[in-house]
């Protein structure tokens, strides 16, 4: 077989199967976290602004006055004393905002707005299709509290503790109201006004239900909606079969890049890749890097036994991927074969006069596994055996 044509046939070299996976093995992983990371870049939401949390919550104040009017009050006439309007500007007051902000550390904005409704358009349709509208006061209130940080983690806390503030402010300006109207109904019924009986039944009646709705008042509110931002550098959680199809995905594209890498690999990775391309009468045996007196010893004979004839051959030893050879392998193979050995540079630095042949001496090349390169030894080969020199063949260095 010509050394310097490659086979033609596919050939399985197992050995160098191993080898390149051994080195190049990260490939897989690095194409399989490429991936991970494709998807949760492409389905994250990513940002760049500072990141922030907002809480928002709407209260609706419970109408403790409503009940009054089973004893005849009309409740549409009680007024809190502040009322809802301006509770919400007691609310927002420094003082208070300060009292709230002091019990916690961490960095907090918070808001407070009320939304009134003051009245309510009525319509009633009359016997002959008119449509009439009429305006009757309304005392729907609600409040909505915002609250924003860096993180989740006071927010909630917070708007409770403003939330109970609006429930005492609430608390006494509701019971202001009732107070109002029970010291009317008490003015009337001493300012000595010729008042019918069951007229003064009835007041009486009415001032006992405002005193019993100041000792059950509460000004309790009503949580009515919440709701939650995230913002900012927040990341939004990427669904598992997203990071399983990045994995996935990049786990087949490694193993490709690795088929890839290992067709092409051009390194000799084992003596059976050498036996494959160079043939075995050209494969003289291996030793180590600290080679043993026997495996010198081998491979001496080897060399021997390759040449022409049983007469002292010199040798030249040529390195293929290294510049040189270990100076202990040389001076071995003086003693044992008896002739003389030389380590040349290689190849690609000799000129015209180095590669003279001379009689009586031979080439032998010495490749180093997975260093040296089958290209690399091919051109070594050609450049020799083109030059008129003898090669007896090749010597292996694990």
């Amino acid at each position: 077989m010509n050394v310097l044509t490659p086979p033609k046939q596919i050939s399985f070299d197992f050995a160098t199967i191993k080898e390149v996976v051994i080195r190049k093995w990260w490939i897989v992983p690095l194409t399989m976290l490429i991936g991970f990371s494709l998807m949760f870049w492409q389905e994250s939401d990513l940002k760049t602004s500072p990141r922030y949390f907002s809480l928002t919550r709407t209260y609706e104040p419970i109408d403790e006055s409503a009940p009054l009017s089973l004893v005849g009050i009309n409740t549409d006439l009680i007024s809190q004393f502040p009322n809802e309007s301006n509770q919400v500007i007691f609310l927002q007051s420094e003082a208070i905002k300060e009292k709230i902000l002091n019990s916690f550390t961490d960095e907090l904005n918070l808001s407070v707005e009320s939304n009134d409704n003051t009245f309510s358009l009525n319509t009633k349709t009359d016997g002959s299709g008119a449509t009439g509208f009429s305006f009757k006061p309304s005392r729907k209130f609600s409040y909505t509290f915002s609250c924003s940080e860096p993180t989740e983690k006071n927010c909630a806390v917070a708007i409770d503790t403003y939330a109970n503030e609006l429930k005492k402010i609430r608390l006494t300006a509701t019971k202001a109201g009732f107070q109002n109207s029970v010291a009317l109904i008490d003015a009337l019924l001493t300012s000595g006004i010729d008042i019918p009986v069951e007229l003064k039944a009835q007041l009486n009646l009415q001032t006992n239900a405002f005193a019993q709705s100041i000792r059950l008042a509460s000004g309790d509110i009503m949580m009515i909606s919440e709701s939650k931002e995230y913002g900012g550098e927040f990341i939004a959680t990427v669904d598992t079969k997203t990071y399983l199809f990045g994995l996935i995905a990049g786990l087949i594209i490694g193993l490709l890049i690795l088929t890839q890498v290992v067709v092409s690999d051009g390194n000799i990775r084992s003596k059976e890749k050498l036996i494959t391309l160079f043939g075995y009468q050209n494969f003289l045996g291996e030793i180590s890097k600290n080679p043993s007196k026997s495996s010198l010893q081998h491979l001496a004979a080897a060399i021997r036994g390759s040449a022409v004839s049983n007469i002292s051959t010199n040798l030249r030893l040529v390195p293929v991927g290294s510049s040189i050879i270990d100076p202990v392998i040389e001076n071995e193979f003086k003693t044992i074969l008896g002739c003389e050995v030389t380590s040349s540079n290689p190849v690609e630095m000799l000129n015209a006069d180095d590669l003279a042949p001379l009689t009586n001496w031979s080439f032998v090349f010495v490749v180093e596994n997975h260093r040296s390169k089958i290209s690399e030894l091919r051109s070594a080969w050609m450049v020799v055996e083109k030059s008129g020199n003898e090669i007896l063949g090749i010597a292996l260095i694990n």
